[in-house]
């Protein structure tokens, strides 16, 4: 009976060290990074210390190359970046996260 409750003590243990590290985890540290246009790489190298200050906004972009069908089912995937604009509205640089969203729905 010791052996039994030690072992589901180490289980919980366990479980409950991998769901408080899980987003660690998942975060890759080799971020990709997408530039949008030369003329804008210029000005960011000048503007580094600027950046630090703008708050970047969190939009799911559609990524056709990575559709699916499972099942009957067509899977789009859409991918989170984190977009860094300019004053004027401009995209600055866009930085892709490791969050995904999958959109399923029949195929007729």
């Amino acid at each position: 009976m010791k052996q039994i409750f030690g072992l589901v003590l180490v289980m919980i243990v366990c479980i409950f060290w991998v769901y408080t590290n899980y987003s660690t985890s998942q975060r890759s540290p080799n971020m990709e990074y997408l530039e949008t246009d030369t003329s804008v790489q210029n000005d960011l190298e000048t503007n580094e210390d600027n950046l630090d200050s703008i708050i970047p906004e969190l939009e799911y972009l559609y990524e056709k190359d990575k559709d699916k069908e499972v099942d009957g089912y067509i899977v789009e995937t859409y991918r989170e970046y984190e977009i860094y604009k300019d004053e004027e509205g401009n995209i600055i640089k866009q930085v892709p996260t490791s969050n995904f969203n999958y959109l399923k729905y029949k195929k007729y």
